[in-house]
């Protein structure tokens, strides 16, 4: 083959391969955040077009020393690890993938959300919970939040689960929204945090979890179910020492004896009992 025909084939062989690779580097490195016309957790290759078409230094510049530049955004973490080259492809490619396409409205819910898989379990930051905080959609509409760190139920909601988009969105720096009308809630207790140790959850057949933990010595397994207009509190505990919880006047217990709003139980009553909170 001519040496004048197989210079170019060479150079078109390459431009072909680079495209291939920036298509390719772009879907594993970017595409999660950059739509290529819609602004999801970054802006759309629309945008990064217009601000970059004809300046690939400092779309390179850019891409591995990126700063902070929108309120609301999280900032974007380095490409350094592309080198220059690929990070050529990646522009090259974003620009050609933009080309003929029009901007969509951003994206401002989650685009994953769906109606929960009753019962649902979901480990999530939520508001006015501790960083430990396990939310479970029953079957039904009822939803609640159990606080791992004080081991004690927080929040219920009725309605729809969650929207997770903005913890998502900021990379787990922001709480997850509960959707619904919340029903009941606690303040955290930081003196209980001193006081117990969560040990985890089992799961029965149908799908609700039990939790596990200790309080002051004593041994606790706690179920929670819906039934009817009220959420109910199943709990097996083992311990040699009377057990007391603070009630509030939503809440009535299976036995022991309330005075002044606290329950205090004997070991063997602790060892089978509810508490059943009245919902409006």
């Amino acid at each position: 083959m001519p040496r004048w025909f197989l210079t170019p084939l060479l150079a078109l062989c390459a431009t072909l391969a680079s495209a291939q690779d920036g298509k390719l580097l772009y879907e594993q490195n970017c595409a999660a955040c950059h739509l290529p016309d819609q602004m999801v957790v970054g802006p759309s290759l629309i945008e990064i077009t217009k601000l970059y078409e004809k300046k690939p230094k400092e779309f390179v510049a850019w891409s591995v020393k990126p700063m902070k530049k929108r309120n609301g955004v999280i900032e974007m973490p380095s490409m350094a690890h592309l080198g220059e080259a690929n990070l050529l492809a990646v522009h090259q490619h974003m620009i050609t993938a933009a080309k003929g396409l029009k901007e969509k409205p951003a994206v401002t819910k989650d685009p994953l959300a769906r109606p929960a898989r009753r019962p649902e379990i979901q480990r999530m930051f939520l508001p006015n919970v501790g960083p430990a905080a396990i939310a479970v959609a029953l079957p039904g509409d009822l939803n609640y939040t159990f606080d791992a760190g004080d081991c004690r139920l927080r929040t219920v909601w009725r309605g729809d689960f969650l929207d997770c988009w903005a913890y998502y969105k900021s990379n787990g720096k922001a709480v997850a929204t509960p959707l619904g009308m919340t029903l009941w809630q606690l303040p955290a207790d930081e003196s209980l945090q001193k006081r117990v140790k969560f040990l985890g959850y089992s799961v029965d057949a149908a799908g609700l979890p039990t939790f596990e933990y200790e309080r002051d010595g004593a041994q606790f397994r706690e179920k929670i179910v819906a039934e009817g207009k009220t959420l109910v509190r199943r709990f097996e505990v083992t311990t040699t020492k009377p057990v007391t919880f603070t009630l509030d006047d939503a809440t009535t217990s299976s036995a022991g004896i309330v005075r002044n709003n606290t329950l205090t139980l004997t070991p063997a009553e602790a060892k089978s009992f509810t508490l059943t909170l009245r919902l409006p």
